[in-house]
């Protein structure tokens, strides 16, 4: 049957050297053990086995950054040519700089230690920061960077202050404060604290729109928000949750224990119900924060992982050995991938290598954002809140 229709290849994902490439056979198998699928990168056969599933993901690695590659595909059955497939141009992601240069601003710490827990990037113009200041003669909770300078905010609930720990921003007038605050573009909008949620540090919020909410805390905390109300979504565990990131239908968080002898658990997130992996690592291997595109997972803690889950079994392989604990990692393409934590140390990857992009100090890193050629860090450095930003430079 030579039929391109009833062999399809697609690119499922692409990296600098990887691609993940989906495969759908539409034909009959009478007897599937006799039928063998070749996969071919341009003229040369890479893939020589039982066709075993006539729906899945191929995963090719060895290639090349900024390369053009042509894929196909052949079904065969008993020796005998069954079905030849589409053609697939595919592109790998170039490699990006290095090279960076710094803007550092530091804020509060005159009456009392200031630090700033989060942030989330809009534009090049409008970033949200979030945490605590404390300078000589007031208090606040979050800045605002419009494109020039950061203002400091004050942001109250009922008229109270509190430390804000989380951001998270969908456009100019949609951005939600810890899940019970939202900026509208023009004031602060108070939402109701529900009851799954009284009781519980929130640590981390991440969502696709206002109505698609996630929200992850201490003692094992995870809730979900529609738009109408929120839920929570029973986790089985008392450790706490740090981080949270999603693509599409994949939705994962981490809960742990720093510095503890407690095993850490990774959790993913289907239906609104949680389903545990177990970390086969000791507490000397912590995973801490995550981040991925659609095929690949980037985990940071004590190193950096990339970890696959078949099943109820992870594959994780080190990545990445740095010098100092990480706390936070992001990136806005497999090329351009950030993360640190404490001593002040920021690492890089290009799409080939890892790079050390600070020198060490007293700094310490809680949580990034990366998007439109920005990286902004957030922390402490010492007593004073610490916000660290630079523009990406996409070439080499």
């Amino acid at each position: 049957i030579y039929n391109p229709q009833t062999l399809q290849l697609t690119v499922a994902d692409v990296s600098c050297t990887e691609a993940w490439l989906k495969l759908n056979a539409q034909i009959a198998q009478e007897d599937s053990s006799e039928l063998k699928l070749q996969l071919y990168r341009n003229d040369s056969l890479i893939v020589n086995k039982p066709l075993t599933n006539t729906d899945s993901v191929i995963y090719v690695n060895g290639l090349q950054p900024a390369t053009s590659y042509y894929f196909s595909a052949k079904v065969l059955k008993n020796g005998k040519l069954q079905a030849t497939g589409n053609r697939l141009p595919v592109t790998t992601m170039d490699t990006t700089s290095h090279n960076f240069t710094w803007q550092t601003f530091e804020f509060g710490g005159q009456s009392g230690s200031s630090e700033i827990n989060d942030v989330a990037i809009i534009d090049e113009n409008d970033i949200w920061a979030v945490g605590e200041i404390y300078t000589e003669n007031d208090k606040y909770n979050a800045a605002h960077w419009n494109g020039q300078k950061w203002e400091l905010k004050k942001i109250t609930y009922g008229g109270w202050f509190w430390t804000i720990n989380t951001v998270i921003a969908f456009s100019h007038n949609d951005v939600w404060f810890s899940a019970i605050i939202k900026w509208n573009g023009s004031r602060f909008v108070e939402y109701p604290v529900p009851n799954v949620l009284t009781g519980y540090g929130l640590n981390k919020i991440w969502g696709t729109s206002d109505h698609d909410l996630y929200v992850v805390g201490k003692k094992g905390l995870i809730a979900h928000y529609d738009g109408k109300q929120w839920q929570r979504i029973e986790s089985g565990t008392d450790l706490n949750f740090y981080s949270i990131w999603g693509e599409g239908k994949n939705i994962f968080c981490i809960a742990t224990k720093k510095f503890t002898e407690v095993n850490p658990q990774i959790f993913r997130i289907k239906n609104l119900k949680a389903y545990e992996y177990q970390w086969p690592y000791s507490y000397l291997q912590l995973p801490y924060a995550l981040w991925f595109g659609k095929k690949k997972i980037y985990v940071c803690g004590s190193k950096v992982f990339t970890v696959e889950f078949s099943n109820s079994q992870l594959k994780i392989k080190t990545e990445y050995q740095p010098v100092s604990f990480l706390n936070t990692i992001k990136g806005d393409g497999y090329n351009n991938i950030f993360t640190a934590g404490a001593y002040g140390y920021i690492y890089h990857f290009n799409g080939i290598t890892w790079k050390t992009v600070t020198n060490r100090s007293a700094k310490d890193f809680f949580n990034m954002d990366v998007k439109n050629n920005m990286v902004v860090l957030v922390g402490l450095d010492k007593n004073s809140a610490l916000i660290q930003m630079a523009r990406i430079n996409k070439t080499m």
